[in-house]
């Protein structure tokens, strides 16, 4: 140091010590303008000031009148306070020595010398480790196996049939609080619904927290946060982290979220079950430096690994309900082959109206009227039931979405809710299989004397608009659209064992099934006229 300088030195040591040279005038304060930044709760955006009187190597110390006040050698300054070599100040929550001669450099530590800020980091494996009792020599082990046992035990009396992740998590953080000297307790949950593409602790989410009445946390609730640099020592590495003092804890890099927060003690386990990480337990102290052991963290493991496998349970059965509700509702107008790629996730199924191409099919019986006055009612129950089944098995076989019955009229799409590039030949194909299934369908029922029936099919290719629609109350995936009531004409106009194709399906199915070219006519509700085309048969 140069002849006639000062210098601050912070205390504490460790890697965290700074050291800095003092100008002619000097700021302190909690904005980032100052000369000195300290990032602390308790210290004031302008703080404090250090002036060099003119002409002298004496520095003055005073006060900006800062809310927390500023302390020489623990005595409140007010007005200038003249500076002596090795006077202790202490701005918020750190200390600093004014040095006014040149500072020798510290000695360094001897290797097996324990580090200012004592932590350690425990892999969880370790923690879950129980050796044989004729293997254990040592009290203390026992002692501390039998901790995590009881621990284990206990949580598991409380968990039990335990069917709310809210509840579960709260009895755990009640636990803790009764077990640990800790100021907070925070459980943070990963955010299943965010992007499987973000880092795991990106999508760490505040599940729960509580705060110890009078621990001297003056924020919200809310406001409560993990260090990231905390979370990412402990999910990256999958340890349990314990830091007896978080704010010079040299892993932490004096990130300013524990500054701010004034974390002294902290504990900090991940959450994980079948090699997932499902979030993370974290403690800590705002008083109290070197507060937890690792005895204190290899028990907190204990509780963590014990939660982690009960929150895994109840997420596992709101999975299994989620997929089975989501079967119900999809096999109802999906392929079952569909229905297994939606629900895994290999296709995704957007909710809500788009505009897209799809091919509509209609399908109806002929004389269907007629059929009904000449037929008891529970025979033509058993005929329609059975009728339906023939049709959508083969719908859902050509990967079709069954969108409504209408009376004995059957509506299915292709397009929508999932598109591909076969759409129109597999509507087509569905239509020719239909009837023949219903032609093998009339086989049986006159060999049993009963009367046969007719079906007539008609197709069309459009922009529709596809959705769920209906009520607040009842909702079904349909679309709405000019192929729609195009479709339902063209069906009209099919006689008996017809197909009809509407010409923009023609246009994609024309090079492998044969039609037949009719005169344009006039549909009802469709303003152009229509040229459609009668399937024949396929091409070779």
């Amino acid at each position: 140091m140069a002849k006639g300088s000062a210098r601050l030195i912070r205390l504490g040591g460790g890697p965290g010590q700074q050291e800095i040279d003092l100008g002619d005038v000097t700021n302190v304060g909690r904005q980032p303008t100052n000369s000195l930044q300290i990032v602390d709760r308790l210290v004031s955006k302008e703080h404090a000031i250090f002036i060099r009187k003119p002409g002298t190597n004496i520095w003055t110390l005073r006060d900006l009148e800062s809310r927390n006040g500023t302390y020489c050698n623990d005595v409140l300054v007010e007005g200038d306070q003249q500076l002596r070599d090795g006077d202790t100040i202490r701005i918020g929550s750190t200390n600093w020595r004014y040095a006014a001669v040149e500072v020798a450099p510290a000695k360094p530590a001897m290797e097996d010398e324990p580090p200012a800020s004592i932590h350690a980091t425990v892999q969880l494996d370790l923690l879950r480790d129980f050796a044989p009792v004729d293997l254990v020599s040592d009290e203390r082990t026992l002692r501390n196996d039998y901790e995590k046992l009881r621990l284990a035990y206990t949580l598991s009396g409380d968990l039990h049939a335990e069917r709310s992740i809210d509840r579960m998590v709260d009895r755990i953080l009640k636990r803790i609080f009764e077990w640990l000297p800790v100021d907070r307790g925070i459980v943070m949950m990963v955010d299943r619904k965010a992007n499987k593409d973000i880092d795991v602790v990106d999508r760490l989410r505040n599940f729960a927290v509580k705060v110890r009445p009078g621990a001297g946390w003056e924020g919200n609730t809310d406001d409560v946060r993990v260090p990231s640099s905390i979370l990412r020592q402990a999910v990256t590495g999958r340890e349990a982290v314990l830091s007896t003092d978080a704010r010079m804890d040299a892993r932490f890099g004096h990130a300013h979220s524990v500054v701010l927060q004034g974390i002294r003690s902290s504990m900090t386990v991940p959450l994980i079950a079948n090699e997932d990480v499902l979030g993370v337990l974290h403690v800590d102290s705002l008083i109290s430096t070197g507060l937890f052991t690792e005895k204190d963290l290899s028990a907190l493991g204990a509780v963590a690994r014990q939660a982690a496998i009960s929150i895994d349970n109840v997420l596992m059965q709101q999975r299994i309900k989620e997929e089975t509700q989501a079967r119900e509702s999809l096999s109802r107008m999906l392929s079952p082959n569909l229905v297994d790629q939606i629900v895994s996730g290999d296709l995704p199924l957007e909710k809500g109206g788009q505009l897209r191409k799809v091919t509509v099919l209609f399908s109806d019986v002929r004389g269907f009227t007629n059929l009904t006055e000449r037929t008891p009612p529970a025979e033509m129950v058993d005929m329609m039931n059975d009728y339906f089944e023939r049709v959508t098995n083969i719908v859902f076989k050509h990967e079709g979405t069954l969108d409504q019955y209408i009376g004995d009229a059957v509506m299915a799409l292709w397009g929508a809710p999932l598109a591909t590039d076969e759409d129109e030949m597999r509507a087509v194909h569905c239509a020719i299989e239909m009837q023949a299934a219903i032609a093998e369908f009339n086989v049986e029922r006159m060999a049993l004397d009963l009367d046969p029936i007719a079906v007539g099919i008609g197709i069309a290719t459009g922009q529709l608009v596809a959705g769920y629609m209906g009520s607040s109350q009842t909702l079904s995936y349909t679309v709405l659209g000019r192929s729609v009531n195009l479709s339902a004409r063209l069906c009209g106009q099919a006689g008996p064992g017809e197909v009809l194709l509407s010409p923009s399906t023609f246009e994609h199915v024309q090079e492998h099934v044969e039609c037949e070219a009719l005169a344009p006519i006039k549909l009802k509700g469709i303003l152009d006229t229509v040229s459609p085309r009668r399937v024949i048969r396929w091409k070779g």
